[in-house]
Protein backbone atom coordinates (compact mmCIF):
# COMPACT_ATOMS: atom_id res chain seq x y z
CA UNK A 1 0.00 0.00 0.00
CA UNK A 2 2.76 2.81 1.24
CA UNK A 3 5.06 1.15 -2.09
CA UNK A 4 2.05 1.97 -4.15
CA UNK A 5 1.46 5.64 -2.86
CA UNK A 6 5.60 6.36 -3.40
CA UNK A 7 5.30 5.28 -6.48
CA UNK A 8 2.13 7.19 -7.58
CA UNK A 9 3.67 10.01 -6.01
CA UNK A 10 7.19 9.53 -7.59
CA UNK A 11 5.14 9.54 -11.13
CA UNK A 12 2.57 12.32 -9.98
CA UNK A 13 5.92 15.03 -9.58
CA UNK A 14 8.38 13.33 -12.46
CA UNK A 15 12.32 14.80 -12.36
CA UNK A 16 13.41 17.72 -13.97
CA UNK A 17 16.89 17.26 -16.26
CA UNK A 18 17.80 20.85 -16.94
CA UNK A 19 19.89 22.95 -14.58
CA UNK A 20 20.95 26.40 -14.13
CA UNK A 21 24.02 27.86 -12.74
CA UNK A 22 23.86 28.37 -9.28
CA UNK A 23 22.67 32.09 -8.43
CA UNK A 24 21.84 32.99 -11.92
CA UNK A 25 18.71 32.46 -14.36
CA UNK A 26 18.63 30.79 -17.82
CA UNK A 27 19.05 33.74 -18.94
CA UNK A 28 22.20 34.02 -17.55
CA UNK A 29 20.71 37.50 -15.77
CA UNK A 30 21.28 37.26 -11.80
CA UNK A 31 18.47 35.48 -10.09
CA UNK A 32 16.29 38.29 -8.17
CA UNK A 33 14.72 34.95 -6.40
CA UNK A 34 17.02 31.95 -5.21
CA UNK A 35 17.00 28.80 -3.22
CA UNK A 36 19.11 30.16 -0.36
CA UNK A 37 17.26 33.64 0.57
CA UNK A 38 13.49 32.84 -0.61
CA UNK A 39 12.57 29.10 -1.11
CA UNK A 40 14.48 27.23 1.70
CA UNK A 41 12.81 29.17 4.47
CA UNK A 42 8.97 28.08 2.63
CA UNK A 43 10.22 24.61 2.22
CA UNK A 44 11.58 24.69 6.10
CA UNK A 45 8.51 26.34 7.50
CA UNK A 46 5.64 24.04 5.12
CA UNK A 47 7.61 20.71 3.40
CA UNK A 48 10.37 19.42 5.69
CA UNK A 49 7.84 17.78 8.32
CA UNK A 50 6.94 15.49 5.18
CA UNK A 51 10.46 15.64 3.12
CA UNK A 52 12.46 14.27 4.97
CA UNK A 53 14.85 10.97 4.76
CA UNK A 54 12.63 7.84 5.34
CA UNK A 55 11.72 7.42 8.92
CA UNK A 56 12.41 10.01 10.19
CA UNK A 57 8.93 11.92 10.27
CA UNK A 58 5.83 11.53 11.80
CA UNK A 59 3.90 8.69 12.23
CA UNK A 60 5.50 7.04 9.25
CA UNK A 61 4.17 9.76 6.92
CA UNK A 62 6.84 9.17 4.54
CA UNK A 63 7.18 11.38 1.58
CA UNK A 64 8.58 9.69 -1.25
CA UNK A 65 11.55 12.33 -1.91
CA UNK A 66 13.43 14.88 0.41
CA UNK A 67 13.54 18.49 0.54
CA UNK A 68 15.91 19.28 3.40
CA UNK A 69 18.65 20.76 1.09
CA UNK A 70 19.26 22.56 -2.73
CA UNK A 71 21.08 18.99 -3.95
CA UNK A 72 17.73 17.28 -2.75
CA UNK A 73 15.28 20.06 -3.90
CA UNK A 74 16.42 21.17 -7.40
CA UNK A 75 15.58 17.54 -9.13
CA UNK A 76 12.04 18.42 -8.28
CA UNK A 77 11.11 21.96 -8.45
CA UNK A 78 9.20 22.17 -11.81
CA UNK A 79 7.18 19.53 -10.42
CA UNK A 80 7.26 21.47 -6.70
CA UNK A 81 5.97 24.49 -8.53
CA UNK A 82 2.89 22.37 -10.47
CA UNK A 83 1.79 21.02 -7.12
CA UNK A 84 2.43 24.39 -5.08
CA UNK A 85 0.10 26.45 -7.80
CA UNK A 86 -2.24 23.59 -7.97
CA UNK A 87 -2.59 24.13 -4.02
CA UNK A 88 -2.16 20.58 -4.02
CA UNK A 89 0.67 21.01 -1.85
CA UNK A 90 1.23 21.02 0.75
CA UNK A 91 -1.20 18.33 1.78
CA UNK A 92 -4.61 19.97 3.20
CA UNK A 93 -7.90 18.19 1.87
CA UNK A 94 -10.63 20.23 3.76
CA UNK A 95 -12.57 22.83 2.15
CA UNK A 96 -13.62 24.22 5.27
CA UNK A 97 -14.10 25.81 7.60
CA UNK A 98 -11.08 27.82 7.13
CA UNK A 99 -8.60 29.27 10.28
CA UNK A 100 -10.20 27.11 12.62
CA UNK A 101 -8.03 24.56 12.88
CA UNK A 102 -4.43 24.80 14.27
CA UNK A 103 -2.61 22.54 11.84
CA UNK A 104 -4.17 23.89 8.60
CA UNK A 105 -1.67 23.49 6.17
CA UNK A 106 -1.09 25.54 2.90
CA UNK A 107 0.87 28.35 0.72
CA UNK A 108 0.04 32.03 0.81
CA UNK A 109 -0.36 33.50 -2.87
CA UNK A 110 3.22 35.02 -2.21
CA UNK A 111 5.12 32.23 -1.19
CA UNK A 112 3.58 30.03 -4.13
CA UNK A 113 4.64 33.35 -6.66
CA UNK A 114 7.86 32.99 -5.13
CA UNK A 115 8.18 29.66 -6.06
CA UNK A 116 6.97 29.83 -9.42
CA UNK A 117 9.17 33.12 -9.88
CA UNK A 118 12.02 30.59 -8.73
CA UNK A 119 11.62 27.91 -10.79
CA UNK A 120 10.99 30.13 -14.09
CA UNK A 121 14.52 31.78 -13.36
CA UNK A 122 16.15 28.09 -13.38
CA UNK A 123 15.68 27.34 -9.76
CA UNK A 124 18.64 29.17 -8.92
CA UNK A 125 21.13 28.04 -5.86
CA UNK A 126 21.87 31.57 -4.70
CA UNK A 127 24.41 32.44 -2.22
CA UNK A 128 24.73 29.66 0.81
CA UNK A 129 25.53 32.94 3.59
CA UNK A 130 21.39 33.73 2.70
CA UNK A 131 20.28 30.62 3.79
CA UNK A 132 18.39 30.24 7.40
CA UNK A 133 19.83 27.92 10.33
CA UNK A 134 18.84 24.33 9.36
CA UNK A 135 15.60 23.23 10.92
CA UNK A 136 15.91 21.58 14.09
CA UNK A 137 13.13 19.06 14.63
CA UNK A 138 12.57 17.68 18.02
CA UNK A 139 12.83 13.91 17.27
CA UNK A 140 16.39 15.20 16.88
CA UNK A 141 16.95 15.84 20.26
CA UNK A 142 13.95 13.93 22.14
CA UNK A 143 14.66 9.98 21.01
CA UNK A 144 12.51 10.37 17.92
CA UNK A 145 9.34 11.85 20.13
CA UNK A 146 7.92 14.56 18.32
CA UNK A 147 6.52 16.21 21.52
CA UNK A 148 9.64 16.21 23.46
CA UNK A 149 10.90 14.25 26.48
CA UNK A 150 7.64 11.80 27.54
CA UNK A 151 6.77 11.02 31.03
CA UNK A 152 6.38 7.73 30.67
CA UNK A 153 6.52 4.27 27.63
CA UNK A 154 3.94 2.02 27.86
CA UNK A 155 5.28 -0.52 25.17
CA UNK A 156 3.80 -4.32 23.94
CA UNK A 157 4.82 -6.83 26.43
CA UNK A 158 6.97 -7.99 23.78
CA UNK A 159 7.61 -7.54 19.74
CA UNK A 160 5.53 -9.50 17.74
CA UNK A 161 6.17 -11.27 14.28
CA UNK A 162 3.95 -10.53 11.43
CA UNK A 163 4.73 -13.65 9.33
CA UNK A 164 5.40 -14.11 5.49
CA UNK A 165 2.15 -15.05 4.73
CA UNK A 166 0.23 -12.26 6.65
CA UNK A 167 -1.72 -10.00 3.83
CA UNK A 168 -4.59 -8.52 6.02
CA UNK A 169 -4.16 -8.84 10.44
CA UNK A 170 -6.28 -7.61 13.43
CA UNK A 171 -4.53 -8.22 16.55
CA UNK A 172 -4.83 -6.66 19.68
CA UNK A 173 -1.82 -7.36 22.53
CA UNK A 174 -2.49 -5.95 26.29
CA UNK A 175 -0.31 -4.15 29.27
CA UNK A 176 -1.35 -3.53 32.76
CA UNK A 177 0.25 -0.38 34.24
CA UNK A 178 1.12 -2.00 37.11
CA UNK A 179 2.55 -0.15 39.94
CA UNK A 180 6.24 -0.37 38.58
CA UNK A 181 4.79 1.08 35.38
CA UNK A 182 2.32 3.59 37.15
CA UNK A 183 2.73 4.18 40.85
CA UNK A 184 -0.53 6.55 40.98
CA UNK A 185 -3.13 7.66 39.13
CA UNK A 186 -2.14 10.29 36.89
CA UNK A 187 -3.24 12.74 34.75
CA UNK A 188 -1.95 12.79 31.18
CA UNK A 189 -1.90 15.52 28.48
CA UNK A 190 -0.41 14.24 25.53
CA UNK A 191 0.11 10.69 23.68
CA UNK A 192 2.16 9.69 20.98
CA UNK A 193 2.06 6.48 19.16
CA UNK A 194 5.04 4.95 17.48
CA UNK A 195 3.99 2.28 15.40
CA UNK A 196 6.94 -0.08 14.91
CA UNK A 197 7.77 -0.90 11.35
CA UNK A 198 5.82 1.88 9.38
CA UNK A 199 5.93 0.09 6.22
CA UNK A 200 3.30 -2.98 6.98
CA UNK A 201 1.17 -1.07 9.73
CA UNK A 202 -2.23 -0.01 8.34
CA UNK A 203 -3.06 2.21 12.15
CA UNK A 204 -2.64 1.49 15.24
CA UNK A 205 -5.32 2.12 18.26
CA UNK A 206 -5.63 1.91 22.03
CA UNK A 207 -7.79 1.75 24.43
CA UNK A 208 -7.74 2.36 28.22
CA UNK A 209 -9.07 -0.67 30.43
CA UNK A 210 -10.52 0.05 33.64
CA UNK A 211 -8.55 -1.97 36.77
CA UNK A 212 -10.13 -5.25 37.60
CA UNK A 213 -12.09 -5.12 33.84
CA UNK A 214 -11.01 -8.58 32.12
CA UNK A 215 -8.25 -8.81 30.27
CA UNK A 216 -7.27 -12.11 27.75
CA UNK A 217 -4.64 -13.91 28.08
CA UNK A 218 -2.31 -13.01 24.81
CA UNK A 219 -3.06 -12.00 22.11
CA UNK A 220 -6.57 -11.66 20.30
CA UNK A 221 -6.80 -11.72 16.75
CA UNK A 222 -10.09 -9.61 16.02
CA UNK A 223 -10.65 -6.00 14.52
CA UNK A 224 -10.87 -3.85 17.80
CA UNK A 225 -11.02 -6.56 20.41
CA UNK A 226 -11.42 -4.70 23.49
CA UNK A 227 -13.24 -5.40 26.67
CA UNK A 228 -16.31 -3.97 28.46
CA UNK A 229 -15.31 -0.97 30.45
CA UNK A 230 -12.97 0.09 27.73
CA UNK A 231 -12.61 3.97 26.55
CA UNK A 232 -10.14 4.99 23.88
CA UNK A 233 -7.52 6.74 24.12
CA UNK A 234 -6.71 7.76 20.54
CA UNK A 235 -5.77 6.00 17.02
CA UNK A 236 -3.35 6.60 14.18
CA UNK A 237 -2.63 5.80 10.72
CA UNK A 238 -0.46 7.20 7.65
CA UNK A 239 -0.43 10.63 8.06
CA UNK A 240 -1.50 11.09 11.95
CA UNK A 241 -0.35 13.32 14.40
CA UNK A 242 0.17 13.00 18.23
CA UNK A 243 -1.94 15.02 20.37
CA UNK A 244 -0.89 17.51 22.69
CA UNK A 245 -4.17 18.98 24.73
CA UNK A 246 -4.93 22.25 25.41
CA UNK A 247 -4.55 23.70 28.94
CA UNK A 248 -7.28 22.70 31.55
CA UNK A 249 -7.80 19.12 29.71
CA UNK A 250 -6.80 15.60 30.25
CA UNK A 251 -7.18 11.80 30.18
CA UNK A 252 -6.82 10.37 33.63
CA UNK A 253 -4.70 6.86 33.81
CA UNK A 254 -5.33 4.61 36.69
CA UNK A 255 -2.69 2.24 38.02
CA UNK A 256 -3.95 -0.92 37.93
CA UNK A 257 -5.73 -0.08 34.43
CA UNK A 258 -4.36 -1.52 30.88
CA UNK A 259 -3.27 -0.20 27.84
CA UNK A 260 -4.72 -2.29 24.23
CA UNK A 261 -2.60 -2.07 21.61
CA UNK A 262 -4.89 -2.84 18.89
CA UNK A 263 -2.77 -3.39 15.65
CA UNK A 264 -4.16 -3.53 11.37
CA UNK A 265 -1.00 -4.57 10.00
CA UNK A 266 -0.92 -4.98 6.16
CA UNK A 267 1.59 -6.33 3.76
CA UNK A 268 2.01 -8.32 0.37
CA UNK A 269 2.31 -12.35 1.39
CA UNK A 270 6.00 -13.60 0.31
CA UNK A 271 8.69 -15.80 1.39
CA UNK A 272 11.20 -13.49 3.25
CA UNK A 273 8.15 -10.28 4.09
CA UNK A 274 8.33 -11.15 7.72
CA UNK A 275 8.81 -8.19 10.32
CA UNK A 276 9.02 -7.50 13.69
CA UNK A 277 6.80 -4.79 15.04
CA UNK A 278 7.28 -3.35 18.29
CA UNK A 279 4.81 -0.51 19.20
CA UNK A 280 5.16 1.78 22.13
CA UNK A 281 3.23 5.11 23.33
CA UNK A 282 4.63 7.67 25.46
CA UNK A 283 2.48 10.13 27.34
CA UNK A 284 3.24 13.44 28.83
CA UNK A 285 1.92 13.96 32.25
CA UNK A 286 -0.66 17.47 32.89
CA UNK A 287 1.73 19.74 34.45
CA UNK A 288 -1.81 22.16 35.73
CA UNK A 289 -4.46 21.37 36.99
CA UNK A 290 -7.34 19.35 34.72
CA UNK A 291 -10.66 20.26 34.43
CA UNK A 292 -12.26 18.72 31.67
CA UNK A 293 -12.00 14.59 31.01
CA UNK A 294 -11.41 14.51 27.54
CA UNK A 295 -13.13 11.13 25.77
CA UNK A 296 -12.01 10.33 22.02
CA UNK A 297 -15.17 8.02 20.29
CA UNK A 298 -16.72 7.62 17.06
CA UNK A 299 -19.49 8.41 15.34
CA UNK A 300 -19.74 5.10 13.03
CA UNK A 301 -22.10 3.67 10.63
CA UNK A 302 -21.78 -0.85 10.53
CA UNK A 303 -24.58 -1.85 8.47
CA UNK A 304 -23.83 -0.29 4.71
CA UNK A 305 -23.27 -1.77 1.80
CA UNK A 306 -21.67 -0.14 -1.31
CA UNK A 307 -23.14 -1.52 -4.81
CA UNK A 308 -20.50 -2.72 -7.43
CA UNK A 309 -19.53 0.32 -10.02
CA UNK A 310 -21.16 3.03 -7.70
CA UNK A 311 -19.23 6.44 -8.59
CA UNK A 312 -20.70 8.13 -4.99
CA UNK A 313 -22.51 5.98 -2.43
CA UNK A 314 -22.98 7.83 0.79
CA UNK A 315 -22.87 6.59 4.08
CA UNK A 316 -24.11 8.53 7.22
CA UNK A 317 -24.48 8.28 10.80
CA UNK A 318 -25.62 10.83 13.58
CA UNK A 319 -25.22 11.34 17.21
CA UNK A 320 -27.44 13.73 19.55
CA UNK A 321 -25.03 15.29 22.19
CA UNK A 322 -26.65 14.53 25.88
CA UNK A 323 -24.19 17.55 27.41
CA UNK A 324 -23.09 20.47 26.45
CA UNK A 325 -19.64 19.77 24.94
CA UNK A 326 -16.40 20.85 24.04
CA UNK A 327 -14.93 19.44 20.54
CA UNK A 328 -11.53 18.81 20.47
CA UNK A 329 -10.78 16.95 17.78
CA UNK A 330 -12.43 15.59 14.18
CA UNK A 331 -10.71 12.76 12.10
CA UNK A 332 -12.93 11.09 9.14
CA UNK A 333 -11.51 7.49 8.70
CA UNK A 334 -12.45 5.20 5.84
CA UNK A 335 -10.57 3.25 3.13
CA UNK A 336 -9.92 3.04 -0.11
CA UNK A 337 -12.76 3.88 -2.06
CA UNK A 338 -13.90 6.79 0.36
CA UNK A 339 -13.68 10.17 -1.84
CA UNK A 340 -15.06 12.70 0.78
CA UNK A 341 -16.33 13.37 4.13
CA UNK A 342 -18.39 15.68 6.21
CA UNK A 343 -19.61 16.67 9.77
CA UNK A 344 -22.58 19.02 10.35
CA UNK A 345 -23.70 20.40 13.61
CA UNK A 346 -27.45 20.76 13.38
CA UNK A 347 -29.02 23.13 16.50
CA UNK A 348 -31.83 22.80 18.82
CA UNK A 349 -32.80 26.11 17.54
CA UNK A 350 -32.76 25.01 13.96
CA UNK A 351 -29.73 26.42 12.72
CA UNK A 352 -26.64 23.96 11.24
CA UNK A 353 -23.02 24.53 10.88
CA UNK A 354 -20.53 22.84 8.86
CA UNK A 355 -17.98 21.62 11.31
CA UNK A 356 -15.33 19.97 8.75
CA UNK A 357 -15.86 19.60 5.25
CA UNK A 358 -13.36 17.01 3.42
CA UNK A 359 -14.09 16.78 -0.41
CA UNK A 360 -10.97 15.42 -1.71
CA UNK A 361 -10.40 12.44 1.34
CA UNK A 362 -7.57 10.71 0.61
CA UNK A 363 -6.96 7.72 3.02
CA UNK A 364 -2.88 7.87 2.96
CA UNK A 365 -2.98 11.17 4.51
CA UNK A 366 -5.10 10.47 7.65
CA UNK A 367 -5.16 14.24 9.23
CA UNK A 368 -6.70 14.89 12.78
CA UNK A 369 -8.26 18.13 12.21
CA UNK A 370 -7.72 20.29 15.55
CA UNK A 371 -9.47 23.37 16.93
CA UNK A 372 -7.64 26.27 17.69
CA UNK A 373 -10.03 26.44 20.65
CA UNK A 374 -12.32 24.01 21.81
CA UNK A 375 -15.82 24.22 19.85
CA UNK A 376 -18.60 24.43 21.92
CA UNK A 377 -21.87 22.48 21.05
CA UNK A 378 -24.90 22.62 23.01
CA UNK A 379 -26.62 19.60 24.84
CA UNK A 380 -29.31 18.72 22.10
CA UNK A 381 -27.28 19.55 19.22
CA UNK A 382 -27.29 16.55 16.36
CA UNK A 383 -23.92 15.70 15.07
CA UNK A 384 -24.19 14.26 11.32
CA UNK A 385 -21.07 12.48 10.06
CA UNK A 386 -21.46 11.46 5.79
CA UNK A 387 -19.14 9.82 4.12
CA UNK A 388 -19.12 9.03 -0.02
CA UNK A 389 -17.19 5.95 -1.98
CA UNK A 390 -16.56 5.45 -5.51
CA UNK A 391 -16.66 1.74 -5.99
CA UNK A 392 -15.93 2.32 -10.34
CA UNK A 393 -13.26 0.56 -12.07
CA UNK A 394 -11.84 4.19 -12.89
CA UNK A 395 -10.92 4.26 -9.18
CA UNK A 396 -10.18 0.86 -8.67
CA UNK A 397 -7.51 0.58 -11.26
CA UNK A 398 -5.39 3.33 -9.20
CA UNK A 399 -6.37 2.22 -5.60
CA UNK A 400 -6.29 -1.22 -6.03
CA UNK A 401 -9.33 -2.68 -5.20
CA UNK A 402 -12.53 -4.71 -6.73
CA UNK A 403 -15.12 -2.75 -8.08
CA UNK A 404 -17.21 -5.71 -8.92
CA UNK A 405 -18.98 -6.73 -5.08
CA UNK A 406 -20.81 -5.46 -2.78
CA UNK A 407 -18.15 -3.92 0.14
CA UNK A 408 -19.47 -3.33 3.63
CA UNK A 409 -18.01 -2.68 6.73
CA UNK A 410 -15.45 -4.62 7.68
CA UNK A 411 -11.66 -4.56 8.92
CA UNK A 412 -9.30 -5.77 6.12
CA UNK A 413 -8.37 -2.75 3.68
CA UNK A 414 -10.37 -3.93 0.46
CA UNK A 415 -13.37 -3.62 2.80
CA UNK A 416 -14.63 0.15 3.59
CA UNK A 417 -15.35 1.61 7.35
CA UNK A 418 -17.49 4.87 8.21
CA UNK A 419 -15.54 5.96 11.04
CA UNK A 420 -16.62 10.20 12.68
CA UNK A 421 -13.57 10.20 15.26
CA UNK A 422 -14.43 12.97 17.50
CA UNK A 423 -12.04 13.96 20.85
CA UNK A 424 -14.51 15.94 22.98
CA UNK A 425 -15.04 16.95 27.05
CA UNK A 426 -18.39 17.46 28.58
CA UNK A 427 -19.38 20.02 30.50
CA UNK A 428 -21.91 20.19 33.52
CA UNK A 429 -22.54 24.48 33.27
CA UNK A 430 -25.29 24.92 30.72
CA UNK A 431 -23.19 26.51 27.72
CA UNK A 432 -24.36 29.77 25.48
CA UNK A 433 -25.45 29.34 22.19
CA UNK A 434 -22.60 29.75 19.58
CA UNK A 435 -23.21 32.05 17.04
CA UNK A 436 -23.07 30.69 13.61
CA UNK A 437 -23.04 31.98 9.75
CA UNK A 438 -26.07 31.29 9.79
CA UNK A 439 -27.54 33.85 12.59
Amino acid sequence: MKLTRTLAALLAFGLVSTFAAPGYAENGAEAAVTYYKDVLPIMQDNCQTCHRPSGANISGLVAPMSFMDYRETRPWARAIASKVESREMPPWFASAPKGVFENERGLTDAEIDTILSWVAAGAPAGDMAHAPPARRFAEDANDGWSLGTPDLVVKMPEPFLVEDDIYDLNITFYRELTEDILPEDTWVKGWEFRVGDNAITHHMCSSMIEPGAFIPEGAVEDEGADTAGSQLLSCVAEGGEPDMLPEGFGVLLETGSSISFNMHYHKEPAEGSSVWSDPEIAFWVADEPVEHQVINDTLYNRGFEIPPNHPNYRVGSSRVLEKDTLVLTLWPHAHLRAVAARYTAFYPDGTEELLLDVPHYDQSWQVTYKYKEPKLLPKGTRIDVDFWYDNTAERASRRSFDPNRFVGYGPRTDDEMSLGFIGYAEVDEPAAMPTTDND
